[in-house]
């Protein structure tokens, strides 16, 4: 191998790592944009489903009898219809 042979492999080796990098660190860029997305939704999924289950479970519980208290959803508080509670 001559010198000029050396500095034009050496030079595209560089190029070929340099865009290979970028590449790289656009293709982890998205990914883990994607990752951190999915765990904020599943974040969401499961207290908006554990704050589901607590009204239901709720509901379940005085259903038929008198309605002392109204459950609430993060908290909002949720009425119950007029039919699901005894008036006495």
């Amino acid at each position: 191998m001559d010198l000029d042979t050396v500095k034009t492999v050496a030079t595209w080796v560089i190029v070929a790592f340099v865009v290979i990098g970028v590449l790289c660190a656009i293709i982890i860029k998205k990914i883990i944009g994607k990752v951190i997305s999915l765990v904020l939704a599943a974040v969401v999924v499961f207290f908006v489903w554990q704050q589901r289950g607590k009204v239901v479970d709720y509901a379940n519980e005085v259903k038929g009898d008198v309605c002392s208290a109204q459950p609430s959803f993060f908290g909002i508080d949720v009425s119950l219809p007029d039919s699901w509670c005894s008036n006495s």
